[in-house]
């Protein structure tokens, strides 16, 4: 199945609104008066970032293999991928045409 980059915004979303634990939604509209709920998003974000930086400290320095980890790797770099779509999801960012035009600045920029 190939998605659209607004496509995979848009079914996180859905998730997100469809989905709670012990009564706290994955989604909440965030505003000035609960401006800690995207500090939170950008914690787990970093998080996830960091479980992906760690892994491949250990893979450097000999203790895992990239080969047996790669799976890991992957697992943890898109959960990063998820949390920058629900922080980008809340602002209604569009990734896809921020993409373009922060590309096209940076071929202008380094002339690529």
């Amino acid at each position: 199945m190939n998605l659209t980059l607004k496509e995979i915004c848009q079914k996180q979303k859905k998730f997100d609104k469809q989905t709670s634990i012990k009564g706290k939604s994955f989604y909440t509209d965030i505003d000035a008066t609960n401006i800690q709920e995207l500090e939170h998003l950008i914690v787990c974000l970093v998080g996830e970032l960091g479980e992906f930086s760690n892994l491949t400290k250990k893979i450097v320095r000999g203790d895992k293999s990239l080969d047996k980890e790669k799976e890991n790797l992957d697992e943890e770099l898109v959960d990063t991928f998820i949390y920058l779509i629900k922080i980008a999801n809340q602002f209604d960012v569009d990734l896809e045409k921020g993409f373009l035009s922060k590309l096209a600045k940076n071929q202008t920029r380094f002339g690529a």
